[in-house]
Order: structure tokens, then sequence, then C-alpha cells
């Protein structure tokens, strides 16, 4: 069920959802439109107002385009790129297209060779949308967002809030998504990339390179995971919250990001460096390295550990009940 509709907020307009059956669709809906909004879904599903493949719309899903207030694109990267070129066709300055990917900046690049005349905005949940969205993370992409008025230059600010949301379709956005309990950071597509770089392809990344290497090593998985420690359980309950989803998000994610391969590097270079500390019986260099990790996190490093202590209390919890089953009620009462 949609939310209610912000203060001042039109009480009918026309959205065309592309990509309307899956889960970011299914968030979009739900969260950032309002009862009174015609929204017509687009997907390959049969139950959609459009079904099919939206990269070659039919008449009547590009008539629905034509006449919409806004225009969503909850859809991989690659098939929001192959849709702009009819997109461009068929929509004018009087609509906004909102792109939910989670790399923005080939999109926005991608829309202006395509001479897209409406303005493009992005939205991208910081976390997964099959989770509770209240006190989640939302970024809002525009251009020019983060940035002093005035300033030039393709330097990104950090969008914490954005200065004054001047954008009519950053406020409305940023509105539904604040009455729906989340907090909202407003940012332009390259700053958007950049911390996503960091905050989505290095931590995937990671956890992919560990859990390769764990089954590459001559173990036995479930013996290990009958001794795993809390830090080893969680690194590869990370690995399969990643193998449980669409392979498609983290591709996407790896490649459509221009600087995801310098994160990739920087984490290899890392690696061989610890390694070089460890082989060279360095003790004294790797406490330096950690006390500079430590002060590189600021205040962040008290608030992180404490943090992990709550998580890890959370896995032991959830292991006891796990044997306290197995055991059975007979065994239990022994």
């Amino acid at each position: 069920m949609s939310a209610p509709a912000p203060e001042g907020a039109t009480a009918l307009r026309r959205i065309v959802l592309l990509g309307a059956g899956g889960t970011v669709g299914r968030w979009y809906r739900a969260h950032l439109t309002d009862a009174g909004d015609a929204v017509a879904t687009a997907d390959l599903g049969a139950d959609a107002d459009h079904p099919g493949d939206v990269r070659t719309p039919g008449a009547g899903l590009r008539s629905a385009v034509a006449a919409a207030d806004e225009v969503v694109l909850a859809l991989p990267e690659d098939v929001a790129a192959a849709c702009l070129p009819w997109l461009a066709g068929c929509t004018g300055p009087g609509t906004v297209v909102v792109s939910t990917c989670s790399v923005q900046l080939p999109l926005f690049a991608a829309a202006a060779e395509q001479g897209l005349r409406a303005p493009l905005r992005g939205v991208n949940p910081m976390f997964s949308p099959t989770l509770p969205s209240a006190g989640q993370s939302v970024v809002v992409i525009a251009p020019g967002a983060g940035r002093p008025a005035g300033s030039g230059g393709d330097d990104a600010g950090d969008g914490g809030d954005a200065g004054e949301r001047t954008d009519a379709h950053v406020r409305r956005l940023s509105a539904r998504l604040e009455a729906g309990s989340m907090t909202v950071s407003v940012m332009d597509p390259a700053g958007h990339d950049a911390a996503m770089s960091v905050l989505q392809a290095l931590p995937h990344a990671a956890v992919l390179s560990f859990v390769d290497a764990l089954l590459a090593a001559p173990v036995d998985v479930p013996t290990l995971m009958r001794i795993a420690p809390p830090p080893a359980r969680t690194l590869v309950a990370l690995a399969c919250r990643i193998l449980a989803a669409p392979p498609e998000i983290y591709w996407d994610i790896q490649r459509a990001n221009a600087l995801g391969g310098d994160r990739r590097r920087e984490l290899s270079s890392s690696l061989l460096r610890l390694d070089a500390l460890v082989e060279e019986d360095r003790a004294d260099d790797f406490r330096a390295a950690l006390a500079s990790a430590t002060r590189g996190l600021g205040p962040y490093a008290a608030e992180g550990a404490e943090e992990c202590r709550e998580l890890f209390e959370l896995i032991q919890r959830r292991r006891t009940r796990q044997r306290g089953a197995e055991a059975g009620p007979a065994e239990a009462a022994d």
C-alpha cells in the first residue's frame, strides 16, 4: 500500500513503473507513490499493465510514457540504458525520469548523449528492499547536488544534508522517503558513484574474495562452520547474503562503476602489504598499521566496535536456539 501523500503533493500523478515486478520496483511503488497516483506497470510478467520487454515497447507503453508525470527505471543498468533511446523520443521536459540503478553516472551521461529532455533523477536505497525501510538510508541523485551554490567543476560534495533542496523533484522524492522514516542524503551522480565504489564495490569484492579463498582451501565447510567464531561466521553470512540475491545486482555494482577497479586493486595491494608484514616478521609495523587505522576511523572506531559486539551477541543467541532445537526436548531436559 502506498504511503500517504506529503503535504503539498498533488492529488493525482501519472506514473509508469518499468520493472515493476522486481524487488526494487515493488519497493518504489510502496514508498514513493501515493494512494492518489495512477500507476501503470511494465514488466516481463504477464500480470503487468504492459507485459513484455521494456527495451522494445509497444504502442500502449509508449503512449503511457508520453502522458506520464514520472517514469521509473527500476531496472538493471544495461536494461535502463537500452531504454533511453525510445524514452528520449517519448518524454519531454514535463516528465521526470527516475533511475534506481546502483551506479548512476553512466546513465546520466548516456541520457545526455541520447538527448533526453526529461530531467533525470536517481534513488538508491542503501539496503536490500526486502528489509524494513524505516531507519534506513537512501540516496537521492541529482545533477549539481551537494555543491555550494555557484560552484563549478566535477567534484561532488558529500551531500549529507544537501543544503537547500531547491530542486522540486528532489524535494518531492525526499519528502516521501522521510515520511517513511528513512534518512535521505542528496548527491550528484559522480559523488554517488565514488561513494558506492567504497561502500558497495569494495566490501562486496572483499567478501566474495574471502568466500572464494575459503572454498579453495582443503577444508570441510560444515565442520568449519560448526566451530567457526563470530568473525568467520559473519563473513560467511555476508557471502551467503550476496549468493542468495540475483547475480546481476552484484555484477552491475562491480562492472558498471568506473571506480570499482581502483577499489579492487587497492584491496589487492592491502593484502600484499599485510602478507609482507607477516612474512618479514614486522610486528612493530603491524601494530603501527592498526593504530593508524584506528585514528583514521575517528569516533566510529568505538561505535563500530560496539555495533560488532551487538552483532556477535545476536549470532550467539541464534546459535544457542539452533543447538537447543537440535538437541530435542528429551536431551534438553537432562
